[in-house]
């Protein structure tokens, strides 16, 4: 028991410790990335020796930033920061026994990524609790924000730019809240995966290794997504913003599910590994490239289009059969 406290503990120290040395070293650059990093060791912890030493992690973390900022901060902390990478990890681990047959079933993979786009909305829904739920202190609080960041820096507009401050806190209050959603889901996926990888390696993973090509998610999904859409294109005020981060949320779940069944399409290709770089990088530029992918996951969700492909030998990016591919 005293060694999966330590564990605990020092996974709660090094969470907590890479999120403020990202804070600290700003948030661009290899700021940014320590901050996405941050749930890792929670992670590790929870996936290698169980629950419980997650949650010693969980405790732990919001304890040292406490001690080190506020109270309030490390409440905050342990609750939007630690809680859901800690939930995430013992969903992984749930498993149930088949009475007939015997065999052990994980909890499934399109239960997490639903999850997942959950976390990410009720996190990103929640950052408009100390505002009231009122827009105008939102966008008031980044004006300022602003004006204290331009004042501070003595930066001004470039000249002939037809931008003025009134135009960038409207671009941030409108893309703040997507950029959060993004950031979570792209945190949790990102963490959940290497810390799996790590645990994995160090033999301590109970759950085999899941076939990230057959990736997919519930019709639910999608209704979500276009009913979200809709009301984002017609609401307006606070809850238009509340459908954007629906969108956002369900939209960047369904983009994973179309890029999981374009690796599968590409398996049998000898440009696989062309293609796919071609795709990943089109889509940091052309975002339009995602609503392809959200279409192609939409169709393998309804009319399960990878059961048409024949099965064959692994592209360039394979091993083996495929059951172990990441």
């Amino acid at each position: 028991m005293s060694n999966y406290l330590i564990i605990g503990i020092v996974a709660g120290l090094c969470t907590a410790l890479l999120n403020l040395s990202g804070y600290v070293g700003g948030m661009f650059g290899l700021g940014f990335f320590l901050i996405i990093l941050s749930p890792l060791p929670l992670m590790i912890a929870s996936l290698g020796w169980g629950s419980f030493t997650g949650l010693v992690a969980v405790v732990s973390a919001g304890v040292a930033l406490s001690l080190l900022i506020s109270p309030l901060a490390g409440l905050l902390f342990m609750l939007v920061n630690c809680v859901p990478p800690w939930w995430l990890s013992r969903l992984v681990t749930l498993s149930q026994s088949n009475g007939e047959t015997g065999e052990i079933v994980w909890y499934p993979m399109d239960r997490l990524l639903m999850w997942i786009a959950a976390i990410a909305c009720i996190t990103s829904v929640a950052m408009f609790i100390p505002f009231g739920f009122s827009l105008d202190q939102y966008r008031d609080s980044i004006a300022a924000m602003m004006n204290e960041v331009y004042k501070v820096q003595q930066l001004s507009l470039p000249q002939g730019a037809g931008l003025t401050l009134d135009d960038l806190v409207t671009m941030i209050t409108w893309m703040a809240p997507m950029a959060s959603v993004l950031m979570i889901i792209v945190s949790s996926v990102v963490n959940l995966y290497l810390a799996a990888k790590i645990v994995q390696k160090s033999g301590r993973l109970q759950r085999p290794w899941p076939d990230l090509h057959q990736l997919t998610l519930p019709p639910v999904a999608v209704y979500i997504f276009l009913v979200s859409l809709a009301l984002f294109l017609t609401l307006g005020g606070l809850p238009q913003i509340f459908a954007q981060i629906l969108t956002s949320a369900f939209g960047t779940v369904l983009l994973l599910v179309g890029l999981s069944v374009l690796h599968y399409m590409t398996r049998q290709s000898p440009a696989r590994l062309v293609m796919l770089w071609t795709t990943y990088f089109m889509l940091a530029i052309f975002q339009w490239i995602g609503l392809v992918l959200v279409v192609l996951a939409g169709a393998e969700i309804f009319f399960n289009i990878r059961s048409r492909m024949p099965r064959g030998p692994l592209g360039p990016l394979g091993k083996g059969n495929g059951s172990n591919e990441t």
